[in-house]
């Protein structure tokens, strides 16, 4: 940190939305060369004070002064020109058009009645440069990895004013890590140090507790909008942490409660989702769900696994493994999937969505991004909730019946624990992130599912949500649902899996099971000559 004196100071902000109480007279400030992490539970309004200090968002009360100067409430534009940039969680571009046109897309320059690619092609270069040399700026920006597409984000926020000096004081990045691989964490992470080295003053909103202790000098905590405490990151611990943020510290177990093979993280994991001390599930009847030699040119290559009832059964792998891809296929996204897939005596596997879910067979999928594959932002929280099962629950010639749609959202709302203003004027982009997954979760983990597709069902959310979300899952496995899940967090695959397929170039490289579920194992296994099984 380059400076102790604050050139940014947020004081007694206050938001509401409708209901709900945001942030309540919360005051932090920031210092010029930091990385400074505001942290909390879903929810807690970390990312609405983001949004306030960018002017995305007017404060019912309080002011954000930078510099000494008082900001205007709201104005998105005033917070520009005074340097504040905000990077979002969610990717704002538009991936058919080239780097270049993504970042001058404000500010196309022209010659004479026509855009001057050119000079456009220029400016983008300059700005994405300075953190990845090798990406070509004339290239679609879909063609990138998840990680290039956030530095293009990144970069678009660095502009320099015409005598070279950089315009942009602070940068808020909300989540900046969220849908990235673990490779392209640690670089983004780089990135953002190198950037406070410069001076500037980086607000970074994340969940990952390794990179609040790799990438951060100080933390903000905030809980239920308040204003909990600031740390130097190098002055306090993970448990502090967590019990600052969720208000108790998350249980440890005792000395000798597991086998030595598995990390203190995964233990800690499995006290959360209470299944601590039993042994793995029991294979007995039939298998619910049946995979033979799965297939799709460039995805899948002859993949076959059975699921029982009342079991969890992790995928595990690389990034592009085919984790995802395996889950596509199944619930009839891919349409070039070939093989076999059938959940109980029917084969699914061609017959499309709505046949699937419509013929009783009680098929479920909470898909890894809940933005794009997921939530209906266009709809309230209660059609999002009852999208699957409102033919289901509707009277004769489908006339929606109001008072059984009201109970049967009433009831997931309350089960999940969903904080919401309203059930039906509500829509998830209201929610926080940890609200938005628990509700998509809600959709699916229904008495009527028999099978769940999870894919990355913690992605963005906090380690109390986690616990939440941990405890369902096991109380679903443990009520009879078969569960599929696929998560890039090891002590999470660990903690809650009965057993562990590792997938890798796209086929089922191996299965582990009891002492043999490892980390090591997993990266054995995931990173070996393939291999094909059938596992179950």
């Amino acid at each position: 940190m380059s400076d102790q004196t604050p050139n940014l100071i947020a004081s007694n902000i206050s938001k509401r939305f409708g209901i709900t109480q945001a942030l309540d007279d919360v005051s932090v400030s920031f210092l010029p060369g930091e990385v400074h992490a505001l942290m909390g539970e879903n929810g807690a309004g970390k990312s609405t004070l983001g949004k306030v200090i960018a002017g995305l968002h007017a404060q019912n009360s309080g002011s954000v002064t930078i510099n000494g100067r008082t900001l205007e409430p709201g104005s998105l534009d005033d917070a520009f020109h005074a340097g504040i940039r905000i990077v979002h969680q969610e990717l704002a571009q538009c991936p058919n058009l080239s780097v270049a046109e993504n970042l001058c897309l404000h500010d196309l320059p022209t010659k004479g009645m026509t855009v001057d690619f050119h000079e456009m092609e220029r400016r983008a270069a300059a700005l994405v440069h300075q953190l990845d040399p090798d990406i070509d700026v004339t290239k679609p920006l879909g063609y990138l990895s998840p990680g290039r597409r956030q530095i293009c984000q990144i970069a678009a926020s660095l502009d320099k004013e015409e005598q070279g000096n950089m315009i942009a004081k602070v940068i808020v990045l909300d989540e900046p890590t969220s849908s990235l691989s673990i490779s392209e964490a640690s670089i983004l992470m780089g990135i953002t140090r190198d950037l406070a080295a410069q001076g500037l003053t980086i607000i970074y909103v994340s969940h990952r507790m390794s990179e609040i202790f790799t990438c951060c000098d100080r933390v903000t905590i905030l809980r239920d909008g308040k204003f909990v405490a600031t740390n130097i990151v190098s002055e306090i611990d993970e448990p502090t942490l967590v019990e600052q943020m969720i208000g108790r510290r998350i249980a440890t177990p005792e000395a000798g409660a597991h086998s030595s093979n598995q990390s203190a993280e995964t233990m800690a994991l499995k006290v959360e989702a209470g299944t601590i001390g039993e042994s793995p599930h029991e294979q007995r009847g039939d298998p619910i769900l049946k995979i033979r030699d799965l297939s799709s040119p460039g995805k899948l290559d002859q993949c076959s696994l059975d699921l029982y009832p009342g079991e969890v059964l992790g995928i595990g792998g690389l990034v592009g493994a085919g984790r995802s891809e395996l889950f596509d296929a199944v619930f009839n996204i891919d349409k070039r999937a070939k093989g076999s897939v059938r959940v109980g005596e029917k084969e699914i596997l061609g017959k499309g969505i709505r046949a699937a879910i419509e013929a009783g067979i009680g098929l479920g999928y909470v898909p890894e991004d809940r933005r794009i594959q997921g939530l209906f932002f266009n709809l309230g929280i209660d059609e999002n909730i009852l999208a699957p099962i409102m033919k289901r629950i509707s009277g004769f010639a489908g006339i929606r019946k109001q008072s059984d749609e009201i109970d049967t959202v009433k009831q997931r709302i309350n089960r999940f624990q969903i904080k919401t203003a309203s059930l039906t004027q509500t829509t998830p982009g209201e929610l926080s992130g940890g609200n938005q997954q628990k509700l998509l979760i809600a959709r699916w983990m229904t008495d009527q599912t028999k099978v769940l597709l999870l894919d990355e069902p913690t992605r963005g959310i906090d380690v109390g949500t986690k616990s939440e979300i941990y405890k369902l899952i096991r109380e679903a496995a443990d009520q009879g649902l078969a569960i599929l899940l696929v998560s890039s967090e090891m002590p999470e695959l660990l903690a809650l899996s009965d057993r562990i397929l590792v997938m890798g170039e796209g086929q089922i490289k191996g299965e582990l099971k009891d002492s043999d579920m490892t980390q090591t194992n997993i990266l054995t296994l995931a990173t070996k000559e393939t291999a094909r099984t059938t596992a179950g």
